[in-house]
């Protein structure tokens, strides 16, 4: 009979055994890794970045980097039931109009009057160019 060189690590015999030990070891260093990182000082990252943020979405002056001017009108809608993107059009003096949509600000309010929009300029099926607004100017 032959000597074997190696012997094995993990004994086979009973596996149920191992397979407990792996389970209460990765507990025990899990809980030990979790109570180390929550009492380093880190709460000085977090403040950082939290103070930067707006408030409002109408005081981002980040996120809506897409802009135009006009005067906002109602869109008047289709008789039939065909799709229509946006509910508000910014009419443009030397422009295309903006076809105009927003879950942020009631555009509404501005109808009539002429504005400056911050928004993100989307992909339109139809239009020239749709726009969901997040932040109005009054111009005028």
């Amino acid at each position: 009979m032959e000597e074997k060189i190696t012997k094995p690590l993990i004994s086979v015999e009973n596996p149920l055994r191992t397979i407990l030990g792996v389970v209460i070891a990765a507990l025990v260093l899990g809980t030990l890794t979790g109570y180390i990182l929550s009492t380093k000082n880190s709460g000085s990252q977090v403040s950082s970045l939290v103070t930067g943020k707006a408030k409002t979405a109408q005081q981002d002056t980040r996120t809506f980097r897409d802009f135009a001017e006009g005067t906002i009108k109602a869109k008047p809608q289709p008789e039939d039931a065909e799709y229509t993107e946006g509910t508000h059009l910014l009419v443009r003096e030397d422009g295309v109009p903006v076809a105009l949509t927003s879950s942020v600000v009631d555009l509404s309010q501005y109808e009539g009057k002429k504005v400056k929009v911050f928004g993100e300029s989307q992909k339109a099926l139809k239009e020239g160019w749709l726009m969901d607004v997040g932040r109005i100017e009054e111009t005028e």
